[in-house]
């Protein structure tokens, strides 16, 4: 990723990423010692070369309960990751397919950035609870929840159904409890950070990387390839379970984030901020899109124009994005970070070099 110099709840990380929701964690203070976490998210292509399982495996024994605590517990990890691939829920030759972990995960193997070479540094969490149904309904209706619940009968007779036909977005058997992994997997990075942060004044970073993506997934259903927003789920999740009231979500992608945009659009303490490409899909991310009611003010939208890059980028976060942050004073800072914008994505012409 990138860090800004000025907003200390960032750290750098050269992880790409639109379907990956990389959640960024980390602890710091503002000048009035206020506590800070910041989150984020990212997305990915390729991933588990033989070891294709549908779900995170698990390496941590537990006498009761499948699911083990998320929290982390006598480490000096500066990095705690979390997997959550959906390896079924795959359309072959389809833009958003299960490739896309799985290439993440090959990149930072390439990189070194992984524990096989920074040992104890980074640690991966293998073991998280899906997301809750209420979790989800946060966000979205529960008609919508249990009507996709409802829908994977369909899946699995057919092989594959059409859940939306803006993307178009797909749904195989496996959907509904890989899209509940995936809202887990940053959840669980959230309980784990924060957990950390009562012991440490320097909490590791927390990095999701998962599928399915979330962030054009509005609040009464699918959309782009989107089926439950991750990153949504877990602001509001933070502030319902943790107390962190004023959170910054920061999306850089080709395409608008309108579904996080669409379920903070009237509230005043989640300011979200959108920088894409003017005039892409779906269309919506105007400059004069700020927000509404009580929310007025606290949704900013940047669309850059066709084959902005590095410099661009850098620009915009120098001189808007932390400036807008340092502002808002925000507890949490969650990161949703988008593949197509990066360097040979294949759509559109945001292009990001690192």
């Amino acid at each position: 990723m990138w860090q800004p110099m000025e907003l200390r709840t960032v750290h750098r990380l050269s992880f790409a990423g639109n379907v990956l929701f990389s959640m960024q964690l980390c602890l710091h203070k503002w000048k009035n010692q206020s506590r800070s976490y910041s989150i984020t998210r990212f997305g990915g292509k390729n991933f588990f070369s033989e070891r294709t399982r549908p779900s995170i495996y698990c390496s941590i024994a537990a006498e009761n309960d499948p699911y083990v605590s998320s929290t982390v517990q006598g480490t000096d990890a500066k990095v705690i990751y979390s997997v959550s691939p959906a390896m079924g829920h795959n359309q072959e030759s389809h833009p958003e397919s299960n490739f896309r972990v799985p290439a993440i995960i090959n990149a930072l193997e390439k990189m070194e950035l992984s524990p096989m070479y920074r040992g104890s540094e980074i640690f991966e969490l293998q073991n998280f609870r899906p997301a809750s149904v209420n979790d989800i309904a946060n966000v979205h209706s529960r008609a919508y929840v249990s009507g996709l619940e409802k829908a994977m009968d369909q899946a699995s007779q057919q092989g594959m159904i059409f859940i939306d036909g803006s993307g178009p977005t797909y749904a195989t058997a496996t959907t509904f409890h890989e899209s509940l992994l995936a809202a887990g997997a940053g959840i669980s990075l959230v309980d784990s950070v924060v957990e950390a942060s009562k012991k440490s004044q320097n909490p590791p970073i927390g990095f999701a990387l998962i599928r399915p993506p979330g962030h054009h997934a509005i609040p009464k259903g699918p959309m782009g390839f989107c089926v439950f927003g991750n990153v949504a789920i877990a602001a509001r999740y933070a502030q319902k379970v943790h107390g962190l009231k004023r959170i910054f979500i920061i999306d850089f992608d080709v395409h608008h984030g309108n579904g996080t945009n669409d379920a903070f659009y009237d509230d005043a303490d989640i300011f979200f901020l959108s920088t894409h490409q003017d005039g892409s899909y779906p269309g919506t991310g105007k400059i004069d899109e700020v927000g509404h009611g009580k929310g007025e003010g606290t949704t900013l939208n940047l669309p850059l124009p066709g084959g902005s890059g590095d410099i661009a980028m850098r620009t915009v976060f120098d001189e808007i994005i932390v400036p807008c942050a340092q502002k808002f004073k925000p507890d949490l800072i969650l990161v949703s970070a988008g593949q197509f914008a990066i360097h040979h994505g294949n759509l559109l012409h945001v292009v990001i070099q690192h």
